[in-house]
């Protein structure tokens, strides 16, 4: 065979178990096989299927040292890395006699086209054939119609959140014209400063009410969401006696409202020790049943192959919680997370908590809207500090849970 047809390099391969072994690579036509230093017989054999591009390439001096991946013919197709003195010329070689290139069939009307040319000839292709689309089987005034609906429903819900805003942006003459206007006619920020300097002239200061708030409510949510979703777990892919009766007293606690359960949380809490601390609101949010709900309604959609895949490769079940549950059940531990921390911003814990320095950040704004008619311009500034965690939080998650549920979806 000529020199044309066959190229070599000295290099190194680096075997799976990451030892190295020096020799050449002899490349040719139809593939390639490498000889281990000072050895007469191929150590293994290759096909030519997937190289490299040239970012691997580390200049030095006059050569280029290219890594190459070829597949073996044995060996179940293990892949094998070369570090090539003449990798540019291996390279390139390989490349022009790549057999796994995919070929591009030319249609009949291509090939028409092409001795068409030859002859001297045009012949037109034909026209595509456009695929209609498919409208809704409604007319336009029915659009119209729907369109229109949707429009005063979004300004319906949209309209208390802007008549909050523009009622904090009021001088205190406009809070109390009548009929009321929804924007400011001479938009201030007096009622902010005036909220900052009456939360200022507290014995206890505003920063104190804010941590407070803001500790009961990442607490209380992070465990919310671990407990919920481990529970959740084993209620929707283990059976074990009396797990449906469980599951039934969760669903049936979710007829019940905060009122209702306050007397019984109060006496578990004081029977606990527990009253006049965080954890006489942390610890019942622990145990609110929308989270574990929700949890498990989406933990069922999981396939049950995911899981034992999972077993079978040696996954411990905290492994597979952790790494593969929670993870595909995002769309659902984001909606708990909204939801905890709406009912845990929003708790003013008047009833469990009697220490000043330990109320919440919503007590203490509750305290200023309760002031008589002259901080009517705090209290509308008190309604959009309350209400701005909440929401800001519900904005920041509805992208991603939208783009979870979108895609994150697995199928048997």
């Amino acid at each position: 065979m000529s020199e044309t047809n066959m190229v070599k390099s000295a290099g190194i391969l680096t075997l799976v178990n990451g030892k190295k072994i020096r020799g050449e690579l002899v490349c040719k036509e139809t593939g390639a096989a490498f000889y281990a230093k000072k050895s007469q017989e191929p150590m293994v054999e290759f096909q030519y299927t997937k190289i490299n591009r040239l970012d691997n390439i580390r200049h030095g001096g006059t050569l280029s040292t290219v890594t190459v991946v070829l597949k073996a013919v044995e060996n179940d197709g293990q892949k094998y890395s070369f570090e090539l003195n003449q990798g540019l010329k291996v390279h390139k070689f390989i490349e022009d006699h790549w057999t796994d290139k995919p070929v591009q069939k030319k249609s009949r009307a291509d090939e028409l086209h092409r001795l068409a040319e030859l002859r001297g000839e045009t012949i037109q292709k034909p026209k595509k054939h456009l695929i209609k689309r498919r409208h809704p089987n409604r007319s336009i005034g029915g659009d119209i119609g729907i369109y229109l609906l949707l429009v005063i429903v979004a300004c319906m819900m949209g309209f208390p959140l802007v008549f909050a805003i523009g009622s904090s942006l009021k001088p205190l003459d406009e809070l109390f014209r009548f009929p009321p206007t929804v924007f400011a006619q001479h938009p201030t920020l007096d009622n902010y400063s005036d909220l900052i300097v009456t939360m200022g002239q507290s014995w206890v200061p505003f920063s104190r009410y804010l941590v407070n708030t803001v500790f009961i409510t990442l607490v209380g949510t992070f465990g919310h969401l671990i407990i919920a979703s481990m529970a959740a777990f084993v209620l929707a892919k283990y059976d074990f006696p009396g797990g449906k009766f469980f599951f039934g007293v969760v669903t049936t606690a979710l007829m019940f409202s905060g009122y209702v359960t306050g007397i019984p949380n109060y006496l578990i809490m004081s029977r606990l020790g527990m009253i006049d601390t965080y954890w006489a609101l942390i610890l019942p949010a622990f145990a609110a049943p929308i989270g574990l709900f929700m949890m498990k309604q989406f933990m069922e959609g999981l396939p049950t192959a995911l899981i034992e895949a999972a077993h079978i490769d040696g996954a411990g079940e905290f492994r597979i919680f952790w790494s593969i549950v929670m993870p595909n059940v995002k769309p659902a531990w984001l909606t708990v997370i909204i939801f905890s921390v709406q009912s845990l911003w929003n708790n003013p814990a008047s009833t469990v908590i009697y220490s000043e320095a330990k109320k919440t950040l919503v007590y203490a704004l509750q305290q200023i809207q309760a002031g008589g008619i002259a901080r009517t311009g705090q209290a509308a500034a008190v309604t959009v500090v309350v209400m701005a965690v909440p929401i800001l939080i519900f904005v920041l998650s509805q992208s991603q849970i939208l783009e979870t549920m979108a895609s994150s979806g697995i199928k048997d």
